[in-house]
């Protein structure tokens, strides 16, 4: 969902609530400024994009942590 900055400083909450189930991009002056998108989506695009660095039969949580101390 894209949203304009007078409108998302105007109602926060409102889209604080939509992060949940979709990611909101924050236009000022016609250009993308920032994305909010939930923290468990956010982790899980990290995952994916990790995909295939580890063979490590450990959850998500710890292929995160093992690939952020390696880093």
């Amino acid at each position: 969902m894209y949203v304009n900055a007078t409108e998302f400083r105007t109602n926060v909450g409102k889209y604080l609530d939509i992060i949940s189930t979709e990611d909101v991009i924050i236009i000022k002056h016609g250009r993308p400024i920032a994305t909010l998108s939930s923290s468990r989506e956010t982790k899980l695009r990290m995952l994916d994009s990790l995909a295939g660095s580890y063979k490590y039969d450990g959850d998500l949580e710890d292929l995160l942590e093992k690939r952020l101390e390696d880093s």
